[in-house]
């Protein structure tokens, strides 16, 4: 365990525990937050940055993000970044900027799509940054040297994410499949449903539901990249399609609406549900419902890109509500 920063004054504390893969706040002793990460291919990915609720809008937030990334900073250590409180800590913190891996930043936002190449469109930058951001969830929830438990946390927090990137995707992309090959429609489809059925099995099997524990953790995996793989190549396909028919424009605006969808989709996946039309929408509109309320219940926690509201967000309103003008312990 490393200290990183020792306040004596304000009794606050922030260690590094290496074993455990998270940065720890204490306050007067307690430990009363924590940011957890993963260092992948020499990249440190952070995860989610979570402060005990009574101690929120206070700044604990902003002070523990400080002292991690001086301290990478100061080693020379890029991070890929799926933190939302890290996000709008490094909005308002450009300075910070430079310990962002450029090649695999992390979270996408409306920044990232326009930072997309000149032969790259913001819909090919948005599928590219989440299909990196699922690989990295991937590769931190098999590390095989952690506890059970933070396998479980990763693993549960990759299925959420993936399901709600198929729910997003197969809506906005399907929405302009009514001039494609039959063939194109079936086979997306297809690999959608098989992929969310592997999340159920996925999930089952972290948590011991009799009737997957006759599978290695090891199969189960395959399966699920072998057809995350899949669904990648078909998106890519897909995608390329719907940018030979519209304009640039157009495609800017698909691409910040799959942003926008993916925070309001199902947690989980529903591969018996319908996917197109319709039926479809209003299914996914409810399981968004039931799966939210499903997660308050449990106390799980599903991190959401910050999207900047002028009211909310305006200095008045930080004002007449006492909080900081960065909003950095918001969602926290």
């Amino acid at each position: 365990m490393t200290i990183l920063m020792d306040d004596q004054d304000g009794q606050v504390l922030v260690v590094e525990d290496s074993d455990l893969a998270y940065y720890e706040l204490r306050l007067e002793g307690a430990a009363v937050g924590t940011l957890d990460f993963r260092d992948i291919e020499g990249r440190r990915v952070l995860g989610l940055t979570e402060i005990r609720p009574d101690l929120r809008g206070r700044g604990l937030a902003t002070t523990l993000i400080h002292v991690v990334l001086d301290d990478l900073l100061r080693r020379g250590i890029q991070i890929s970044n799926y933190c939302p409180a890290v996000d709008r800590f490094l909005r308002t913190h450009s300075e910070y900027n430079v310990v962002v891996d450029p090649a695999r930043p992390g979270m996408t936002d409306s920044r990232t799509l326009h930072k997309a190449g000149p032969a790259e469109s913001a819909l090919d930058a948005a599928m590219r940054s989440e299909h990196a951001r699922l690989r990295d969830l991937v590769d931190e929830s098999r590390t095989g040297e952690t506890p059970l438990t933070r396998r479980r946390h990763d693993a549960d927090l990759f299925s959420a994410y993936a399901a709600q990137h198929l729910a997003a995707a197969t809506e906005l992309l399907l929405r302009h499949a009514s001039s494609w090959p039959a063939d194109d429609v079936s086979a997306y489809l297809g690999n959608t449903k098989q992929l969310e059925k592997s999340l159920r099995v996925l999930k089952g099997r972290q948590y011991g539901d009799s009737r997957y524990l006759h599978l290695r953790f090891g199969e189960v995996w395959e399966v699920v990249i072998r057809l995350l793989s899949e669904h990648e190549e078909l998106e890519n396909r897909v995608t390329a399609r719907i940018q030979d028919e519209f304009d640039q424009g157009i495609i800017k605006s698909l691409a910040e609406e799959l942003l926008l969808k993916q925070d309001k989709s199902p947690t989980r996946s529903h591969p018996s549900s319908p996917h197109m039309g319709v039926i479809g929408n209003v299914a996914r509109r409810l399981w968004r419902i039931a799966d939210t309320t499903t997660d308050d219940l449990e106390g799980r926690l599903v991190p959401t890109r910050y999207h900047r509201h002028p009211k909310r967000d305006s200095s008045f309103s930080h004002y007449l509500r006492g909080t900081p003008i960065d909003g950095d312990d918001a969602a926290t």
